[in-house]
């Protein structure tokens, strides 16, 4: 059973052994029947940071990378309008996205178009977020690297969405 197990796993990884960790799992969902769980992992570890401060290092280095990207779009601009937290702006004061750091994540919200938030909604870090869900936002919470490139592609989506026609036909002239 063990080599039968082994064997998958390689499959699984292809011949890079050291990126999947497999585990046993007892779950009320199958009656207490034991089924095994491949998860794939980074093989290079994060950069340690001496007295625990990995999490709050690497929180900082995600929402940097996010606070980079959304500032070097033409006319963005931060905005502290709802306490110290970064929003990020184009034109005359219209909002793409905002960035919080809480719970250990950088929680980004963007708004998406109808079926990009239908695609959105079927990954376990998005929620529809707080009190402007309704009109097309959602919330991510960036804790990798997985979540932090899904999140950039939506702030991308996000600035398209809000920028104003003008700037739009600009952009769309230069290419």
């Amino acid at each position: 059973m063990l080599h039968h197990l082994r064997g998958v796993r390689d499959r699984l990884a292809g011949v890079d052994r050291a990126r999947v960790r497999c585990h046993c799992v007892l779950d009320a969902l199958t009656h207490g029947i034991p089924f095994l769980v491949f998860e794939s992992y980074s093989a290079c570890p994060p950069r340690r940071v001496r007295n625990g401060e990995n999490a709050a290092v690497r929180l900082e280095v995600i929402e940097e990378r996010i606070k980079d990207l959304a500032l070097g779009f033409p006319q963005a601009y931060e905005d502290r309008p709802w306490g110290d937290f970064p929003v990020f702006k184009v034109g005359e004061n219209k909002v793409f996205g905002w960035a919080v750091v809480d719970d250990g994540a950088v929680h980004v919200t963007v708004k998406l178009t109808a079926e990009e938030r239908e695609i959105a909604h079927l990954l376990p870090y998005v929620r529809t977020a707080s009190y402007v869900g309704r009109y097309g936002w959602i919330t991510a919470a960036v804790t990798d690297e997985e979540s932090l490139e899904a999140a950039c592609e939506w702030l991308r989506e996000s600035y398209w969405l809000k920028c104003p026609a003008e700037l739009k036909a600009a952009v769309e002239g230069e290419d």
